[in-house]
């Protein structure tokens, strides 16, 4: 069965494997913009919201994933990113198939979205005087 604790320890040992975890994306006109990235930093696991173009000119050797909690096994939850060389551009596909015309990172939430969730998750630390 896949749980949460199953997935953290299979993120931590890829991190710590040098992989990049995909956990958001915004994608406009069928482009990446903005994507939300988990990656080993010394001793714990750090985010960071990058663009396309930092991912795909600091492409990791041990392989870039995108986070999928559907899955039916931890090792599915674990999507490979693959960095396809298109015509004019790079495109980044974790779903099958060899599309140039787009980006595909499968199911993600926003990068928006998550910032509203944690925006929202910190109002209940503000103290009220």
């Amino acid at each position: 069965m896949v749980t949460v604790k199953s997935i953290a320890a299979e993120a931590e040992k890829r991190m710590k494997a040098n992989a990049v975890l995909v956990t958001a994306v915004e994608i406009n006109d069928g482009r990446a913009e903005r994507i939300q990235v988990y990656f080993w930093d010394e001793h714990e696991a750090a985010m960071d919201i990058i663009s396309k173009r930092d991912l795909v000119e600091n492409w990791p050797d041990d392989g870039v994933y995108v986070l999928d909690t559907t899955a039916g096994t931890v090792d599915g939850a674990f999507r490979e990113l693959r960095l396809i060389d298109g015509e004019e551009d790079f495109y980044l596909r974790a779903v099958p198939g060899d599309d140039e015309a787009c980006d595909d990172f499968g199911s993600l939430p926003t990068v928006r979205f998550l910032e509203a969730v944690e925006a929202i998750c910190s109002l209940r630390d503000k103290v009220k005087i």
